[in-house]
């Protein structure tokens, strides 16, 4: 009896400590500033770490570097039907994908360039000569353009207006007249498409001025009734009120055939600028070697436009545009020329790079 007294007191002694005289509970624990402790880890905490963003070695394999949108020469695709062999200044050539005329080109030399002290990107003059090549003789059109769209190949232009005309690419009215809002990548798919490729700038600039290096496309004299740039219609602050040629943007292609240049080609300067191949930069020099010489970030733009003072329409200026943007004073003409002469260029101009 008395043993199991004696066992009943110590449960008794147990169940009252259990209940409620031990220690209280500890109140929740701030998180260690340190980031990593001194010693080995203890148990996993309650809070998680945040997963890393990057791991110091990376498991995945390395990213491909992509294919260039555009090789380091201009390429064209094989014509079913090319133009004559052996042709001579003077001659054209319709173009059956788009029924462009192609002007033909004769081969020589010219000075590229000039010494002019305010134009520094002209300078320095400097030799080209180029082979024969073939060069359309407008600006490619609205209704050009459509046929590439509606074949599937060439996307519409970015903007249907132009800066005056609610309706532009897609009224009929304008079938003639320049395509703008078409970015270099788009102009360099339409070329290919229709058989043929941007020209250079060294080939640009050459049609322009020829053999006889003229500053305008007609001679030395700025004639202002042989283009369309900002004169009177023209609705931007700069326009010239001296002059007007009933245009307040662009103008239908060959409006100018007085301004053609030495080869026939019409509209080298104003109506639209021309996206050209070449990147934007200097022409390279002792001050500049070719690896200063260019940007690397824009393309050539060529020979002025609608919305251009009077000043900078001659043969040799140059200016620059970002190759994934377009602009609805921006157009362009295509260039052919056979196969095996296409990557001829001059030593002294900057032809590296793919963008």
């Amino acid at each position: 009896m008395k043993r199991l007294l004696a066992v009943l007191l110590l449960l008794a002694l147990l169940g009252t400590g259990a209940s409620g005289c031990g220690p209280t509970a500890s109140p929740p624990r701030e998180t260690p500033v340190a980031l990593a402790p001194a010693t080995s880890p203890g148990p996993t905490a309650t809070a998680e770490l945040p997963t890393p963003l990057a791991p110091e070695t990376p498991t995945q394999a390395p990213t491909p570097v992509p294919t260039p949108l555009a090789p380091e020469t201009p390429t064209q695709e094989p014509l079913a039907v090319g133009p004559p062999a052996a042709p001579a200044l003077g001659d054209t050539w319709i173009r059956p994908a788009d029924g462009m005329v192609m002007v033909f080109v004769p081969a020589g030399e010219f000075e590229m360039g000039s010494d002019h002290p305010f134009y520094n990107n002209e300078r320095p003059p400097h030799t080209v000569a180029l082979p024969g090549f073939w060069l359309d003789q407008t600006e490619v059109t609205n209704a050009q353009v459509r046929r590439c769209v509606e074949a599937g190949v060439c996307p519409p232009p970015d903007e249907t207006s132009s800066l005056t005309r609610a309706g532009y690419y897609d009224d009929p009215a304008y079938d003639d007249y320049p395509v703008i809002h078409v970015n270099w990548y788009r102009a360099v798919a339409y070329c290919q498409w229709v058989g043929g490729r941007l020209p250079t700038e060294e080939e640009w600039e050459y049609a322009a001025r020829g053999p006889e290096n003229r500053r305008y496309p007609w001679g030395d004299a700025l004639d202002k009734k042989r283009l369309n740039y900002c004169d009177a219609t023209c609705p931007l602050p700069h326009a010239d009120q001296g002059a007007d040629d009933g245009y307040p943007d662009t103008a239908p292609v060959g409006s100018y055939p007085a301004g053609a240049s030495w080869c026939g080609a019409l509209d080298m300067v104003g109506n639209v600028w021309e996206w050209v191949w070449d990147w934007y930069g200097f022409y390279p020099s002792e001050e500049r070697p070719e690896w200063l010489a260019s940007e690397m970030q824009d393309r050539v733009i060529r020979g002025g436009s609608w919305d251009t003072v009077a000043d900078h329409v001659h043969c040799t200026f140059r200016s620059s545009f970002a190759p994934a943007r377009s602009h609805d004073s921006i157009g362009f003409r295509c260039a052919w020329s056979p196969a095996e002469v296409i990557a001829v260029r001059s030593e002294n101009f900057w032809r590296q790079g793919v963008p």
